[in-house]
């Protein structure tokens, strides 16, 4: 999406706004449970007016590293070229 194509419908008809999806009132972001301590982290919405699909992005880079020190990794799977 960030390229401005939808991956779902092919559109480019994409708009983009930071902090454009908030969970909870007043929130200015989203929470991304890394301790007790969680603070609202920043992200960039993007949607498709086409299609409503739509995607978020996370923007800070300290929690993004957080991320990668205490959630689980999810490991690619090998899948047979026949299966698709």
């Amino acid at each position: 999406m960030r390229n401005g194509i939808c991956p779902k419908c092919r559109s480019k008809n994409i708009y983009m706004r930071k902090n454009g999806i908030q969970v909870g009132e007043n929130s200015g972001g989203v929470f991304v449970h890394t301790s007790t301590m969680t603070r609202v982290t920043p992200i960039e919405a993007y949607i498709c007016v086409d299609c409503g699909y739509f995607e978020n992005f996370i923007t800070d880079a300290a929690k993004l590293m957080e991320v990668s020190q205490t959630w689980t990794k999810v490991e690619p799977m090998a899948f047979d070229m026949d299966d698709l």
